[in-house]
């Protein structure tokens, strides 16, 4: 079994990428793997900062990224 990550930057969230990306993943689940999709359009994502914080080694930090 493989972990699958689909990155959807289509401008639409209906349109023909999502028929592609539907078909792939039932195709890929039918075969056992484990598919997650992004749709990017959705998500709050900007740059790194270089605040250093993913290089700190703190206990427990489930995410150090300002």
């Amino acid at each position: 079994m493989k972990k699958i990550v689909i990155l959807n930057g289509a401008a639409k969230k209906n349109g023909n990428t999502a028929t592609l990306i539907k078909a792939f993943t039932e195709g890929a689940e039918a075969a056992g793997n484990e598919v997650r999709e992004f749709y990017l359009q959705n998500m709050n994502i900007r740059g790194c900062l270089d605040c250093q914080g993913c290089a700190r080694k703190e206990s427990g930090a489930i995410n150090p990224c300002v």
